[in-house]
């Protein structure tokens, strides 16, 4: 009967896990909302320094995959699927694949790797050398001051980077291909505009924003759960990159099924 309960406590595990990040969420943009009721430039500061970080110091990793996947996969795309199918066909897929599939989640891990981890190390630390106590008794708010601005600096700076990333990966391909094979493949990128929906756009931006939203409350979550040790820092940090990895793996994939079918 041991591995009967322990099966019923894995399953009652991962429901409670999604309840209380949820209500993390919920209570952190709540917060921020009571608060900045007034104009309050810390917390402003604090967020543009967040997505400086998470978006524009990402830049540059973001661009080499980008040009790396347009070389890739965006290029090769075009090439397979005009053999078996028309021009329609081939820019269908090409955004299903490169915009909503590959951008996501290739921005996301990257975000994960570089943000989330040092938001959870950052945090984590504060929590264990009491710097959040004496924040709080100063009377500063936590949710306003240091966790609200990480979950929305993280959440735009996803979503920014990836209207990027898609559009270069694109780019890149076709200039690759009209370069190296023949210059009428230039009219894939005017065609593949005309194709992108104004509710697709929607629906992409929405999208990265819950994720971008997510990798950043998972990371604040787990730092906050920091005790009395130094090793619980490093645990957190990767309890939070690898939670964070799977719920946006299987959370893309809910959307590929629901959405995009």
């Amino acid at each position: 009967m041991e591995w009967f309960g322990a099966l019923g406590r894995q399953g009652i595990r991962l429901p409670r896990y999604l309840l209380e990040l949820t209500l993390f969420i919920v209570r952190a943009l709540r917060d921020w909302r009571r608060v900045n009721r007034q104009f309050n430039i810390a917390s402003y500061r604090s967020l543009v320094a967040q997505i400086i970080f998470t978006g524009i110091d990402a830049l540059p990793t973001i661009t080499l995959l980008a040009l790396v996947s347009g070389l890739a996969i965006s290029s090769q795309t075009i090439l397979t699927i005009q053999l078996i199918g028309d021009r329609a066909d081939v820019i269908d897929i090409l955004i299903k694949l490169v915009v909503f599939e590959l951008s996501t989640l290739l921005t996301a891990v990257v975000i994960i790797g570089r943000s989330g981890s040092a938001i959870a190390v950052d945090l984590g630390n504060m929590k264990l050398h009491k710097e959040l106590d004496g924040l709080e008794m100063l009377g500063i708010h936590l949710n306003h001051f240091l966790i609200t601005p990480r979950l929305l600096g993280t959440a735009i700076s996803q979503m920014i980077l990836v209207v990027y990333f898609s559009t270069l990966a694109i780019v890149s391909g076709v200039l690759f291909l009209s370069l190296s094979i023949h210059p009428g493949y230039l009219q894939y990128l005017p065609d593949t505009a005309k194709a992108f929906h104004p509710y697709d756009l929607l629906i992409l931006m929405g999208k990265n924003l819950l994720f971008g939203l997510l990798i950043g409350a998972i990371a604040c979550y787990h730092a906050l759960h920091v005790e009395h040790s130094q090793t619980e820092v490093p645990q957190q940090t990767q309890r939070a990159i690898v939670n964070s990895l799977t719920l946006i793996f299987v959370l893309n994939a809910l959307f590929s099924i629901t959405v995009y079918r």
